[in-house]
């Protein structure tokens, strides 16, 4: 499996070679998204672009014939070369994917939650602060309970019953306990570990009631996606 941090030299070439079209001096690629809030006309087409992609996860290899470093790049480029000197070319890009064929959405929901690029899901749930590389990825409600209650394997190990720990807390004092008792007795700023992990109303954050748990939450998901990339 290839490393995602290695991968992300990809979107990076393709800015970069279409700045090299755009004919801008050398000496003013430093500055040239300084005003990307006030009318850098590509800075937003670029965001969205970088940011749908990495979400779809396809600057990873994906099957179908889909290596992100060779296939992902020879047809990304075959399709930006037309559009030198012009506008960034987003939809011309996303058509690659599209027509390779790669899953890929723009269209967000509950039920394709589970299929996105979690590294980036993750990145964008914690308002791009935390990462996997400084977090353990836990089970919100532990899955031995869950197991036990009888409820699928798909949504004990769904996107929507996961949050980043640091390793103490989740190998010691939260494992396995049940997760109310847990946030109860055990956090002791309530209020900030709940806005931080995306958990909805405690009156839902027992195990008996995990289904209205993960309906919820993933709606909390929806919106921070949607915070992100309007």
């Amino acid at each position: 499996m290839e490393s995602y941090n290695n991968l992300l030299f990809i979107p990076l070439f393709f800015i970069a070679y279409h700045l090299f079209h755009k004919k801008i001096e050398t000496k003013l690629l430093a500055d040239y998204f300084k005003n990307f809030d006030t009318g850098n006309v590509d800075y937003p087409i670029m965001y969205n672009w970088i940011y749908h992609s990495l979400l779809n996860g396809v600057f990873r290899s994906r099957g179908a014939g889909w290596v992100a470093y060779k296939t992902g790049v020879r047809k990304l480029l075959v399709a930006i070369k037309k559009h030198r000197g012009k506008d960034f070319p987003k939809q011309e890009l996303f058509n690659v994917y599209i027509e390779h064929p790669v899953i890929f959405t723009q269209s967000y929901s509950v039920k394709n939650l589970d299929n996105l690029d979690r590294s980036f899901l993750y990145y964008l749930m914690y308002d791009r602060k935390q990462t996997i590389r400084s977090q353990d990825i836990d089970h919100i409600m532990p899955k031995s309970i869950l197991a036990a209650l009888h409820y699928s394997w798909d949504d004990i190990n769904s996107i929507k019953n996961f949050q980043l720990i640091d390793s103490g807390t989740n190998r010691g004092i939260k494992n396995g306990k049940p997760f109310k008792e847990w946030m109860n007795n055990d956090v002791p700023d309530k209020l900030s570990f709940v806005k931080r992990h995306l958990i909805p109303n405690k009156a839902i954050c027992v195990e008996s009631k995990f289904p209205d748990f993960i309906k919820e939450r993933a709606k909390l998901i929806l919106a921070k996606i949607n915070k992100y990339i309007p």
